[in-house]
């Protein structure tokens, strides 16, 4: 199966290194896009990644490089975290060639965009709780969709990343095991 993964505002880093290494395993042919377009960085916290993320790439260029990607890999499941997330979200909309089904992992930047309607079977995996907006109104406003499935998770915006202090190793294991039945079935 060809995947392309999509990395939050921290880029690559170890927790992307594990989950393409879990994801091999899984016997998956890995495209990783990253904003930084594979320069690794060494960010000090969340804010200092943002700001490099607005800084070099921001989220329409995000957007650019993802469906870039999209067009060349022709992938059957795309995953994103947070802003890769938001972008594979918006990517979500358009003819998608041979992509078969998205994840989204707390996409903060849907709020922006509630006026998408995927083409492809998209499930929203959203944290508890956003400081942008209410998680629960969005949910279920993008579950009226009809390729649209939403989950509220009790974990934290960034829970399946080491960088972030909201970080949850119960919130990665779900996670995976997320991804893991998208994969196999």
């Amino acid at each position: 199966m060809k995947v392309v993964l999509v990395t939050d505002i921290f880029g690559l880093c170890e927790s992307i290194d594990c989950l393409s290494n879990h994801l091999t395993h899984l016997d998956v042919d890995l495209e990783v896009i990253d904003p930084y377009e594979g320069m690794r960085h060494s960010f000090i916290n969340e804010q200092d990644a943002y700001d490099a993320f607005v800084k070099q790439c921001g989220h329409d260029k995000y957007l650019s490089l993802v469906s870039e990607s999209i067009s060349t890999v022709k992938p059957e499941l795309i995953i994103g975290f947070s802003a890769g997330a938001s972008a594979v979200w918006r990517v979500s909309s358009l003819d998608s060639g041979d992509c078969r089904q998205a994840i989204c992992f707390y996409p903060t930047q849907i709020r922006n965009h509630l006026d998408i309607k995927p083409q492809i079977p998209t499930k929203v995996v959203f944290p508890c709780t956003e400081r942008a907006f209410n998680v629960e109104n969005v949910s279920k406003h993008i579950s009226t969709y009809e390729l649209v499935n939403t989950e509220i998770t009790s974990f934290q915006h960034g829970f399946m990343n080491k960088c972030s202090a909201a970080y949850d190793l119960a919130g990665e294991a779900y996670g995976l095991k997320l991804i893991e039945v998208h994969i196999t079935s």
